[in-house]
């Protein structure tokens, strides 16, 4: 109950953070006050419809009854639509706000912020006054994709940051960002990233069921075609004042799910895969991720909606690892395995560039926000060991195995993981 005090706290400092007397958001309401409630049409505030907060289960459309302020489910409605065209948009036609409630990515000479690792950006209140813009604007509303992402990058998994990198030592970053659906219509917003983090080379692939149904969607001269010539669909660099970073987001169409068997992932091995609202024990494919971060000391991170969710999650990982044992025991040695094995932390935390305001979940009282939470799955233990030493994770089988690990493939005998499908 504690966290609801700081959830509260941080939609409050907002003009438009009203708090009904259930506790919830009326984020619709919201975004219907700005103009910028809709399906296509709406630039970057494009939605579905329906109250399903994932595409893949959403509503039935027909007649809605509720909230007449709800956007009722649009027939045939794809997620990046948008690129579909043949160009993005601009800051103008994306946002659909006001010059000064809009966060802009380019920049007349001498009115670009100051550079990030000048400043301190850790929650909402620093990067609006970084942004110079007025609380006034509901850029948080959206911006909470990319600023989510940077919370989990350099505050979670730490394998960047702002301050890290300078223009004589560059910093490459791989990230794969796994289930994207909305943010397929934001594309443009997550050059935060290359505003956040000077002399930084950001290469992003998203990957999902909704990437893969665009793509197979793409027509000659659209955007999305340049993702089936293996081409970046958008590019940004920042000004040369704020490092002068770049970022390149690529789509994978050419598989519905993260697989590191797909030939194109061959050179294509990430530095850090993360994840918003990912639902970890909601959908099978989450195993296979889990496991190869796991085995591979991939840096993942993701967010949920509600603490209690995490924990639940958190408590289900060694029973997926443990289920895993009789196929890694012929393909990992003895002291790889026993290490997989052996008891881990998983860190839930708060995180402040969540989405402000309660989610309307019926009943529920406790905090359920929009990229409320992070968990650190597997941590930045790589490039540790790179330091400190040689990886055990991932090392092929040599010798005979003993009792230890012999116990451990016993005891998935007794295991099942129906509960979590």
């Amino acid at each position: 109950m504690q966290k609801i005090p700081l959830a509260q706290g941080i939609l409050k400092q907002f003009p438009w953070g009203r708090i009904e007397k259930d506790g919830t958001f009326p984020h619709d309401f919201i975004l219907a006050y700005y103009g910028v409630l809709g399906h296509e049409g709406f630039g970057y505030w494009s939605i579905p419809g329906g109250s399903s907060p994932h595409m893949v289960h959403s509503d039935i459309c027909g007649p809605q009854v509720g909230d007449l302020l709800s956007v009722a489910p649009q027939h045939g409605y794809q997620h990046g639509y948008q690129l579909l065209h043949d160009k993005h948009l601009d800051d103008k036609g994306g946002w659909k706000l006001e010059d000064r409630l809009i966060p802009k990515l380019h920049f007349e000479s001498g009115m670009e912020p100051a550079i990030a690792s000048s400043v301190n950006v850790i929650d909402w209140k620093s990067w609006y006054s970084w942004r110079n813009l007025p609380l006034e604007s509901p850029a948080a509303l959206l911006m909470h994709y990319p600023l989510t992402v940077y919370q989990l990058l350099v505050h979670v998994l730490r394998i960047t940051h702002p301050s890290r990198n300078s223009a004589e030592h560059r910093q490459s970053l791989n990230v794969h960002y796994l289930g994207p659906e909305v943010e397929l219509n934001m594309l443009p917003l997550f050059s935060e990233l290359a505003l956040l983090l000077p002399y930084t080379d950001i290469k992003l692939t998203m990957y999902g069921t909704a990437v893969y149904n665009l793509v197979q969607q793409a027509k000659k001269g659209s955007v999305a075609m340049k993702a089936k010539r293996n081409l970046p669909v958008y590019t940004y660099t920042s000004p040369s004042s704020m490092g002068g970073s770049t970022l390149a987001i690529f789509l994978h169409g050419e598989h519905e799910n993260w697989d590191p068997r797909v030939p194109s992932m061959t050179n294509n091995l990430p530095d850090a895969i993360v994840a918003a609202n990912a639902g970890l024990l909601s959908y099978k494919g989450w195993q296979g991720v889990i496991l190869y971060c796991h085995v591979e000391g991939t840096p993942f991170a993701v967010t949920e909606y509600a603490e209690q969710s995490a924990e639940v999650q958190v408590e289900a990982f060694p029973k997926i690892l443990m289920h895993s044992m009789p196929y890694l025991q012929s393909r990992m040695n003895t002291a790889a395995l026993l290490n997989l094995m052996s008891p881990r932390t998983y860190p839930i935390k708060f995180n402040p560039f969540q989405r402000p305001g309660q989610r309307y979940i019926g009943s529920v009282r406790l905090p359920n926000l929009s990229n409320g939470f992070t968990i650190q799955i597997v941590g930045n233990e790589k490039n540790e060991e790179v330091e400190g030493g040689p990886s055990t994770s991932g090392v092929l089988a040599t010798g005979s195995t003993p009792s230890e690990v012999q116990q451990l493939v016993g005891k998935t005998k007794d295991m099942s993981l129906d509960g979590l499908d």
